[in-house]
């Protein structure tokens, strides 16, 4: 049987010891908590999987992400409306990113098998989506209809109107619909390089990685998840670029240490390590100590960024300076959230393998 250059790579690493190192320090100044709308918030999800979700497999794979208990970790100080919010945002992202990503069932050809068929979800995707932000004429339907929506794309109906109804000034639906549809546009190319069983470099996978991970939509929306308004010259400012791509960087470093394990199990070989492997011909272990010090690197760039941040916000009123607090707080929760949710999450299945002084011995 064929084994591909990417499937070639993950079983190479078979019989290794995954071991990474404590990384609490990492995010020990960040704030980091659980909402208290948790267990509400894990009701409203799993009624919006049942509704929109109709494979019972699937169905049942998506529930057990828990997506509640995720933005509960996330945002913990937001309100239970924004974070219902941003609870479908990620619904509408994780359905459709597991859907293309790997087959449901290994002997029904599917969307992760079938490139023009996952091109055409894509397509349809985005011309919903602008649909759905009043951008159709970015993405126009042949007779100005409402375009068909995909049943992998089709919870973005719930989440479209929270954010178009959002305070004037508090979410921009044009840097909004730019972010999705690089979410969805990295895909594609995601998937070329997966169904093709080559192995991009790390050069080529950092072009796709941001736009899949889909942090971005998260940081477009975190004046909204605050109910706060900032001055464009502070919301868009080149420290708050710095922020978006470090608070991007810093999960999907996070996220291929910890899932190694889940993707050798599923033979889906999108993971930067056994790509950074491959190519240098370095160990395993030189290659974590490498990940990990970026994303020490990564946490310096965000913090000298939320510094100058602050310091711009001298020049503004104290109501101003609460809200860039605020804001701030939102992008280190993400990710302290994040991490958590990797550490700890069934969908990584690492939880076991910690070790009393906060590292973890991961077999492979």
């Amino acid at each position: 049987m064929y084994e591909s250059e990417g499937v070639a790579a993950l079983r190479s690493l078979q019989g290794k010891l995954l071991q990474i190192p404590d990384l609490r320090p990492i995010y020990a100044n960040w704030t980091s908590g659980l909402s208290p709308h948790c267990e509400e918030l894990r009701a409203f999800v799993d009624k919006k999987i049942d509704d929109y979700v109709k494979d019972e497999k699937v169905r049942l794979k998506t529930k057990a992400i828990d997506l509640g208990w995720f933005t509960s970790l996330c945002y913990p100080s937001a309100e239970i409306e924004q974070l219902k919010t941003m609870a479908l945002m990620s619904m509408v992202f994780f359905i459709f990113d597991d859907t293309i990503d790997k087959e449901i069932d290994h002997e029904t050809p599917d969307f992760a098998s079938d490139f023009d068929a996952a091109t055409k979800l894509r397509q349809d995707s985005i011309a919903y989506m602008r649909y759905q932000f009043f951008q159709e004429h970015i993405a126009p339907s042949s007779d100005n209809r409402c375009p068909h929506v995909p049943q992998e794309f089709a919870s973005f109906e719930d989440f479209a109107p929270r954010v178009t109804a959002a305070v004037p000034g508090q979410v921009d639906l044009v840097k909004l619909a730019e972010d999705i549809q690089e979410f969805i546009d990295a895909n594609a190319l995601e998937q070329t390089y997966r169904l093709s069983g080559n192995l991009p470099s790390t050069e080529e996978y950092w072009t796709y990685r941001h736009g899949v991970g889909a942090v971005f939509p998260y940081c477009t929306l975190h004046q909204y998840v605050n109910n706060i308004c900032l001055p464009d010259g502070l919301a868009w400012c080149d420290e708050v670029d710095v922020m978006r791509i470090e608070a991007s960087f810093q999960p999907l470093l996070c996220n291929d240490l910890y899932s190694l394990k889940k993707e050798m199990k599923d033979d889906t070989p999108t993971n930067l390590i056994p790509i950074m492997i491959a190519e240098s011909g370095r160990s395993l272990e030189s290659i974590v100590f490498e990940l990990v010090e970026q994303m020490y690197s990564s946490a310096r760039k965000f913090d000298a960024a939320a510094a100058s941040l602050r310091a711009k916000g001298r020049q503004y009123d104290e109501k101003v300076q609460e809200h860039i607090e605020m804001f701030i707080k939102a992008f280190e929760s993400f990710q302290t959230g994040c991490f958590r949710f990797f550490m700890n999450s069934r969908r990584f299945g690492v939880k076991d393998y910690e070790q009393e002084d906060g590292s973890y011995f991961i077999p492979l």
